[in-house]
């Protein structure tokens, strides 16, 4: 598709740059809207004037979005963006939950919160890491492309999922970590930039480090980085990560709305 704006654009493009000063309606719609701007390159789209269907390569399971609220066209469709029996993953809110649910064969769904933060720069306050007594003081830091590997061994050692970049994996927005001499101890990422929002992700430190503030100091570097450009930011997590909860409601954030994190195989009924 061409992109919004430009000197030609689709259908598609033309209707996401109405739809998408709507910013409730882009948080709603987050994943479909990162699929078809940002993470355009990565992915394949099938439009028409009531079905947009969008599949993105760079996940491990291939990941579909859609805006729409046909089952049999968006069924359709994802058999034309991959092959019938292909596991896929969704992200869908509320009102997608039951097309997705009579489209596919649903093998699991998990729910989540996608969490917003309403709070303003001048609510950030002085937020640091406050580490314990005894151990040096540490400071938050912009990561960098050379900070990659040091970034993929603790995402690895805490078990958690990076978001797919090709090129430059700090490319869609700042990203900030915490170090113990040449160890990233405590980090966080922006998944994604979309028109008037950005999903941070990947907030995590390292088992020994916490409960000191790192995490905290973490989330205040990426809400400030973002509020200074405009924009709005979300996170989306698990409902039953209750200390992810805690701590994203003590640094502002609400519950906006619930999604679910759905895997499916093409082709069931």
């Amino acid at each position: 598709m061409d992109a919004p704006g430009a000197a030609h654009p689709s259908p598609l493009a033309s209707q996401l740059e109405i739809r998408t000063r709507d910013l409730n309606w882009t948080l709603a719609n987050y994943a479909f809207v990162a699929n078809v701007t940002a993470l355009a390159s990565e992915c394949d789209i099938a439009h028409s004037p009531t079905m947009s269907v969008a599949s993105c390569r760079a996940l491990p399971t291939l990941g579909l979005t859609f805006v729409g609220d046909s089952a049999e066209l968006l069924a359709n469709y994802a058999a034309f963006l991959a092959d019938p029996g292909s596991v896929v993953q969704l992200v869908v809110n509320e009102d997608q939950l039951s097309i997705a649910e009579r489209a596919f064969s649903v093998t699991s769904v998990t729910p989540r919160w996608q969490m917003l933060y309403h709070g303003t720069l001048d609510d950030l306050g002085q937020r640091t890491a406050a580490p314990s007594e005894g151990l040096r003081p540490r400071r938050v830091e912009a990561l960098a492309n050379g900070d990659w590997v040091a970034v993929q061994a603790l995402a690895e050692a805490e078990a958690i999922s990076l978001p797919a970049q090709a090129g430059d994996p700090f490319q869609q927005g700042p990203a900030f970590g915490v170090w113990d001499r040449r160890r990233l101890i405590a980090m966080g990422l922006t998944a994604v930039c979309l028109p008037g929002a950005a999903q941070i992700n990947a907030v995590v430190t390292r088992k020994e480090f916490r409960r000191q503030g790192y995490a905290t100091a973490v989330v205040t570097a990426l809400l400030r980085a973002h509020l200074l450009q405009g924009r709005s930011i979300f996170l989306v997590v698990d409902q039953d990560n209750a200390e992810a909860l805690s701590l994203l409601d003590n640094l502002g954030f609400v519950r906006e709305r619930p999604m679910y994190a759905m895997r499916c195989i093409l082709g069931g009924s």
